[in-house]
């Protein structure tokens, strides 16, 4: 297993440049934000063949796993709405086949005015048309399992916990869907992350390194409804116990790069405050990643 990168922290470089910036910091692997926060690339080019991003790519010696997109909410109660996110999760899953990638990652959406349960009712019927482009297309269509906390109503994903992976796998026992694992939405949710790899490591087809940080002070004061009792960090200064998470890892098969998402508020902004983040990690990570 080896460290990659997801470039969400990154967003400010054009592709050539953030091909260029992994290679000098001694990265090999990319998952792409494939979102609107991020307009250098156009993907419906890329769907229709271009190959220009994934010779970029290759001449830094950078391989594209995966392209994620968590703007997509295939259970919005309006039909135009989820309409254009089949569309454009169709036309990633293409782009995915002309980069080499193996994946595309995105959340189910949510209907806010419905139960969770009421949403699982409907998504099997929601994902169909994804699902049979990512079996053409011999592409995996991984569910990232943030909560979205901070939005409210809850309206962007439901796939974000095991009880619910759970019942989405038994819905929907299709081989071409699984999940992009983020251990940092588990630990401030309670659940036992280790526990979730050897239930799902099947199901993992990536796996991102991020942490989170409880806030006691803000749970003595004002309990886990307001969404700031909890903050991300970086590896090694959050909750998770990575030498226990990377064993249940190994232990699974997991044999893909662990893709490193930054969104600590201690490392964001300016690029050189990013970069110190995203070199930290490696430090703190890469003598685990061996040992395991």
């Amino acid at each position: 297993m080896r460290l990659g990168l997801y470039h969400t922290a990154m967003l400010a470089l054009e592709p050539e440049a953030l091909f260029a910036w992994l290679r000098a910091h001694h990265f090999t692997d990319v998952e792409l934000h494939g979102g609107p926060r991020y307009r250098a690339i156009d993907w419906k080019r890329v769907a229709s063949g271009d190959e220009t991003l994934r010779e970029a790519a290759a001449r830094q010696g950078v391989t594209i796993w995966d392209i994620m997109d968590g703007s997509l909410n295939f259970l919005h109660p309006q039909r135009e709405v989820r309409q254009a996110a089949v569309s454009h999760a169709r036309t990633l899953i293409k782009a995915a086949r002309v980069l080499g990638a193996i994946s595309v990652s995105v959340f189910t959406g949510r209907d806010p005015l419905k139960t969770i349960d009421e949403n699982l009712e409907i998504l099997p019927a929601a994902l169909d048309p994804v699902l049979e482009a990512a079996d053409e297309a011999e592409i995996y269509l991984a569910l990232e399992n943030c909560p979205m906390a901070h939005d409210w109503p809850p309206r962007f994903n439901i796939a974000i916990s095991p009880r619910r992976w759970r019942e989405i796998f038994e819905r929907i026992p299709h081989q071409a869907l699984g999940l992009n694992f983020d251990p940092s939405h588990l630990v401030w949710q309670g659940i036992d992350y280790v526990a979730a790899v050897h239930e799902f490591g099947s199901r993992i087809i990536l796996a991102q390194a991020k942490d989170s940080e409880i806030l006691p002070q803000k749970v003595r004061e004002q309990g886990i409804l307001d969404p700031d009792f909890w903050r991300h960090r970086i590896p090694g200064q959050g909750d998770i116990d990575w030498g226990r998470l990377l064993s249940a890892l190994v232990e699974v098969g997991y044999q893909r790069p662990l893709f490193i998402e930054q969104e600590d508020p201690f490392f964001e902004g300016e690029l050189h405050r990013v970069e110190a983040g995203i070199e930290a990690t490696q430090q703190y990570l890469a003598p685990r990643l061996t040992v395991s």
